[in-house]
């Protein structure tokens, strides 16, 4: 009897054993992202890859890592941030991902993302981000202060165009 109960207990014991020994995904796609980025560029720059056949692979990525076949497109998130100049959101998402930010996390970054760019442009340097607007970085997407602000300096680079 005492075997049977075993036999039964110890793969559930293994298999507990090696789910807390395993790193986080988040992490695992980070480095999946390093990975990815320098091969493509090191591609792109020996000329054996073209810049659009690259962001069709960076897109690929990011659809992968949110658990999509292909990338959703959000027309009107991508016409919001066209009137502030960036005509290819998909750069501003591989710099994001970049910057450590989850790609699940995305376009609600780029939401909160747009708010912070418009509230920047009626303080220009002096802005500090608004409490609330951080808060939903942080609380509701559950952001580190350090990649908060890595959003606001980018969102800096947006208003002054040297994005």
């Amino acid at each position: 009897m005492k075997c049977i109960i075993m036999i039964c207990i110890l793969p559930l014991w293994l298999n507990a054993q090696q789910s807390t020994s395993m790193p986080k995904e988040g992490l695992d796609d980070r480095k999946k992202w390093e990975v990815l980025r320098q091969r493509i560029e090191t591609a792109v720059d020996r000329g054996d890859i073209s810049r659009e056949e690259a962001d069709k692979r960076y897109a690929s990525f990011r659809a992968r890592a949110t658990g999509q076949r292909v990338e959703r497109k959000d027309l009107v998130m991508e016409s919001h941030f066209k009137r502030l100049g960036i005509d290819d959101i998909d750069e501003l998402k591989n710099r994001l991902l970049d910057q450590d930010i989850p790609a699940d996390q995305l376009d609600a970054v780029l939401g909160g993302m747009l708010r912070l760019v418009h509230a920047v442009k009626l303080d220009r340097e002096n802005y500090r981000m608004n409490p609330r607007i951080e808060a939903y970085f942080k609380d509701r997407l559950g952001l580190t202060s350090s990649q908060a602000n890595k959003i606001l300096l980018i969102s800096k680079e947006i208003v002054s165009g040297s994005f």
